[in-house]
């Protein structure tokens, strides 16, 4: 069993220990993609990479939706942080210092048609609960599929505890690669669409396609008292674009 910031620090080889991590998710909705994928490369990392050296935030993590015509949102943002630091004030570089070949009516023009281009669906702040991995297995593999659960009220705890024990283990023969489990921390009510999500992580796409095309079978025991306790609200698939780390 490894949490996720454990996992970065096996990615980046930067052992910081006592941090209270936390993830600040944005879902967007891109109108042309191509547009903002560029965006994001040429413009934005170069951004957030100045963040993390800074020690503002010690990742920046883009994943981009897979065949999601129906899904309301194109790319997800993922920052990560410590709880402890995000009060502290920080006076990062302006754009015009990191982008020093361009003027600043330039930068301002494209900060604009950047803005009409991407739409922010919304943001919310998770943490993580549980993470497996195979054997083996160092880093996130390309894809993740994203399962939003939405948990009974009050049953917070008996759910966690419940998907924890069910996940134990990745075994050599499971097409996943890794399971990881977050909730949200920033806001709560029966309004909420969602409340919690897990990821199967995937080497590629069909291996994910490959899985439910198997034969259908009924729900064990241990995963109908799952289902009491949350709903599967919805599923969606994304394929790593950008990540990077401290």
């Amino acid at each position: 069993m490894k949490n996720l910031f454990t996992l970065l620090l096996f990615v980046v080889t930067t052992f910081i220990y006592g941090q209270n991590i936390a993830f600040d998710f944005a879902f967007i909705k891109a109108e042309d993609i191509g547009a903002y994928d560029q965006n994001l490369k040429l413009k934005f990392q170069k951004m957030n990479q100045n963040y993390i050296d800074d020690g503002q935030i010690y990742g920046w993590h883009v994943w981009k939706v897979i065949n999601g015509a129906q899904t309301p949102f194109t790319h997800l943002a993922v920052s990560i942080y410590d709880l402890d630091k995000m009060d502290e004030d920080y006076q990062g570089k302006k754009w015009t210092e990191v982008f020093p070949d361009f003027a600043q009516n330039e930068l301002q023009d494209w900060g604009r048609k950047n803005a009409e281009n991407r739409k922010i669906i919304f943001e919310t702040q998770m943490v993580n609960v549980a993470d497996v991995l195979k054997k083996g297995v160092t880093e996130y593999p390309d894809i993740a599929v994203m399962n939003f659960m939405k948990v009974k009220d009050g049953k917070y705890k008996s759910y966690e505890d419940a998907e924890k024990s069910f996940t134990k283990s990745i075994s050599k023969t499971d097409a996943r690669e890794g399971w990881s489990f977050a909730k949200r921390i920033d806001r709560m009510g029966t309004d909420l669409s969602w409340t919690h999500f897990t990821v199967d992580w995937y080497e590629k796409y069909s291996d994910f396609l490959k899985e439910g095309a198997k034969p259908s079978y009924d729900a064990d025991t241990v995963y109908d008292n799952i289902s009491k306790l949350r709903d599967l609200k919805d599923r969606v698939v994304l394929k790593k674009f950008i990540f990077l780390n401290k």
